[in-house]
């Protein structure tokens, strides 16, 4: 019996739809070299031979490679080529559709001048698209058309209420620009004017032709403060990512006085990534009821390894509090990979406490559903998917 159980439940897993809470868009038309960068976090130019022999290139080979008409484990030029042969709207449309995700939620501050509009993504994958509003983005945006920092407050709080009006979530990349170490008091009205006009200066002073970039803290933890006050879904980059955060700078217990300060603000947290740190991550879901986290990038960049991270997901935080993402950007093969990997790596962490110790097939599936899309309803308070 607890075999027949096992194998409906991973059955189960392999059915249910899927709510990517957090990803990027799709570049409309990547070539082989572009597809490769897309594949790592590394800055420098990355070789088909370090992406394609590592973890994540054989699961890519594995998962993706049969969806373009390959044998799995094909030869990376043989992939390459089909790729070419086909087009990227369908490799795109295969990849995309075949991950079982109902529902994208697209971050939209990283690069967003390279990627295909939102509705094309949409159309390619048969899901809509939600919108994630960056904080820095909408900031630097501003600041870009001001002509002094008093000007710039004047027009930041008009510009993200807009934002979220148009948005499911906000979403903050402090780890990138000035680490997760933030003092957690509000800032003041006078804090948050002179750190403005500070950055409009240095703006102005070294780089006015370029568009801005945010990386004060003052003015970080007041996007913060505003976001989680007005009762918002705040995404937190954590853990690993691109080469320009310091990565233990983006350990999640480095925010936890600001977590704890903000506790009743009726704004919600969720850590995205967190690998190294998901036990952090979960230790802080577990002693705050506004925090939430996911294991996304990790998942597909982990391959065959990645039962590690899901199994640490669940180590701490409340079951209801674990969400599912893939942190794709760029390329619909990491959009596959993190749904195909996150399934596997599911019915194996939980059909094994099915077999080992003894949790009834049930729950088990419960437990799978509310991460895969049940709980990023309830976090979102919105219905993603459809009966």
């Amino acid at each position: 019996m607890t075999a027949d159980a096992v194998r409906q439940l991973t059955e189960a897993i392999e059915r249910m739809p899927l709510v990517d809470h957090h990803v990027h868009g799709m570049l409309p038309d990547p070539s082989d070299a572009e597809l490769v960068d897309a594949l790592t976090q590394a800055e420098h130019a990355a070789s088909p031979a370090d992406v394609f022999d590592s973890a994540q290139g054989f699961a890519l080979r594995r998962h993706c490679a049969p969806l373009l008409g390959l044998e799995p484990f094909a030869s990376p030029d043989d992939y390459l080529a089909a790729r070419r042969a086909l087009g990227s709207d369908e490799v795109a449309r295969r990849l995309l559709r075949a991950s079982g995700i109902a529902a994208h939620l697209v971050d939209d501050g990283h690069r967003p001048d390279l990627l295909m509009a939102d509705e094309r993504m949409a159309r390619l994958a048969d899901a809509p698209t939600h919108r994630v509003a960056r904080l820095e983005t909408i900031a630097e945006t501003v600041l870009a058309q001001c002509a002094s920092g008093s000007e710039f407050v004047e027009r930041l709080g008009p510009a993200l209420e807009a934002a979220e009006g148009d948005s499911v979530a906000f979403k903050t990349v402090a780890a990138h620009r000035c680490g997760l170490v933030l003092d957690p008091a509000r800032p003041t009205d006078v804090d948050v004017r002179s750190a403005a006009d500070a950055w409009f200066d240095e703006w102005r002073a070294h780089a006015a032709s370029a568009r801005p970039r945010l990386t004060d803290p003052t003015l970080t933890r007041h996007l913060i403060w505003w976001a989680l006050e007005h009762g918002a879904v705040l995404q937190v980059h954590a853990g690993f990512g691109d080469a320009d955060l310091v990565l233990e700078q983006a350990n999640p217990a480095r925010m936890q006085a600001l977590v704890a300060a903000t506790a009743g603000t009726g704004g919600r947290i969720a850590f995205l990534h967190c690998h190294p740190y998901v036990r952090e991550a979960g230790w802080l879901a577990h002693v705050f009821p506004h925090v939430f986290l996911d294991v996304g990038l990790a998942v597909g960049v982990l391959g065959a390894n990645a039962d590690s991270v899901v199994r640490e997901s669940l180590d701490l935080a409340p079951f209801s509090r674990v969400l599912f993402s893939t942190d794709a950007w760029g390329v619909p093969e990491r959009v596959l990979l993190g749904a195909r990997l996150w399934r596997i790596a599911a019915a194996r962490v939980l059909g094994g406490y099915v077999t080992a110790h003894d949790w009834p097939a049930d729950e088990a599936l419960r437990v799978a559903e509310g991460i895969a899309w049940r709980n990023a309803e309830r976090l979102y308070r919105r219905r993603f998917v459809t009966a």
